[in-house]
């Protein structure tokens, strides 16, 4: 991030569209710099907005603050230092210095409510897929850069007229484009960041979530998320602890007993919702990287391949059976193969571009290759009927991976 004694802008950049964050003081006796550092789940509330549009590719980024303090040096400095953040940040402090860098820009022009957090959803479809007879994504009002003084400084309230805007159809190569954010984001009180952070970690969940999922699983993880938000612990560690519970469970199915099988399930379900919980915090705090999508695929189904194998070892020292040693094998083997089969499908649909569209419909093959199995494992384990589910687990696992095999000699077929 640049001072204002620096210029305050590069030059012109083809194909990348331009935000300006506008913060303006908030009203009463609030401290600025506390204001905009306060966090909304573990972000601070500036940082998550430029966050968000560095997400929707607004890669040529400003922030505008009319007069600021030396107070205001801190904000920034900690902005500029976030390993977040991975283009430069342009501090502008003027007017003037806001208008000369509009007018350098040979590309669209976005000037953002800096009170308001911004949802990603709709910024992606605003910038990269602007459509033309969608009202709902039609919201802003286009500024002559003669009169930005006026608009931004002066201008008290620019809802009503917002409301019954909406972008030209040449907009994208027209004056710039003030964008308000939904009345429901707009932070105008203390409590409003508490609204808004409820609203972030509510709608924290997968696209793909199946509804055994939503019911039992997301409200657990997310207690455990709101418990991780505002800790230094990171996504992977999450990711390792859930993985560690998940082995700590394979090693109590492996004794047999029924105690030690109750455990062993009560453990796999702590360590779903601690599964849970690394996903919503890398989402919350834009920390989503390919290591953190491998590792918590990975570590899932290596988990998976070690229960079924320990299961069928468990029961068959119980019962004595050499039929439950294969069946645990083949549950086991069959997960693996699955694993494999579907792991680059699953790794592509949860990439940060592809987790921006509303909603992506899974197919058959996803609705599948979910841990649902595991709250089933615990209802059995409970009535002691573990030879039952490892039968299940068995000719569910290899049927799954069969028609895994028959999807994918579908697709290279030659048409």
């Amino acid at each position: 991030m640049t001072e204002s004694s620096k210029p305050p802008y590069s030059g012109p950049s083809e194909g990348i569209t331009s935000g300006v964050l506008f913060l303006k003081k908030p009203d009463g006796a609030e401290n600025p710099v506390e204001w905009y550092s306060s966090k909304i789940a573990g972000v601070p509330f500036a940082l998550r907005n430029l966050l968000t549009f560095q997400r929707v590719n607004i890669k040529d980024l400003a922030v505008f603050m009319e007069d600021p303090d030396e107070d205001w040096k801190k904000l920034f400095s900690s902005i500029s230092k976030d390993s977040r953040i991975s283009h430069e940040v342009v501090w502008i402090s003027n007017i003037a210095q806001l208008k000369e860098w509009i007018q350098a820009k040979s590309n669209q022009v976005y000037i953002f409510n800096g009170s308001a957090l911004h949802d990603k959803n709709y910024l992606n479809k605003l910038v990269n897929s602007p459509p033309k007879n969608d009202s709902k994504f039609q919201e802003g009002l286009p500024i002559n850069p003669g009169n930005l003084e006026e608009f931004l400084l002066n201008t008290q309230n620019k809802s009503a007229t917002l409301k019954s805007t909406r972008l030209p159809e040449n907009s994208q190569t027209g004056f710039p484009i003030y964008i308000q954010g939904a009345e429901e984001a707009e932070v105008r009180r203390r409590e409003d960041f508490k609204t808004l952070h409820e609203m972030q970690v509510n709608g924290s969940g997968l696209n793909h979530d199946s509804p055994i999922t939503r019911i039992f699983s997301r409200p657990a993880s997310r207690l455990l998320t709101r418990m991780f938000l505002n800790t230094p612990i990171s996504p992977n560690q999450i990711t390792l602890l859930s993985f560690f519970l998940g082995l700590v469970s394979a090693y109590f199915f492996f004794q047999g007993t029924y105690w030690a099988n109750v455990i062993a399930a009560t453990l796999l379900v702590i360590s779903t919702w601690v599964d849970g919980a690394d996903g919503e915090i890398a989402r919350l705090k834009f920390m989503e990287t390919e290591i953190g999508k491998k590792l918590d695929i990975y570590c899932d189904n290596i988990i998976h391949f070690l229960i079924f194998t320990a299961i069928g070892i468990g029961v068959f020292g119980r019962t004595g059976e050499s039929i439950n040693l294969y069946l645990g094998g083949l549950a086991g083997v069959g997960s693996l193969t699955a694993f494999f089969l579907l792991s680059p499908v699953l790794l592509n649909k949860r990439s940060p571009e592809n987790q921006l569209r509303q909603f992506i419909e899974p197919d058959l093959a996803e609705k599948f290759a979910n841990r649902d199995f595991i709250h089933f494992l615990l209802l059995v384990s409970l009535i002691d009927q573990m030879e039952i589910f490892i039968m299940v687990a068995a000719i569910g696992a290899n049927l799954f991976t069969g028609y895994l095999v028959y999807s994918r000699f579908l697709k290279l077929k030659p048409a």
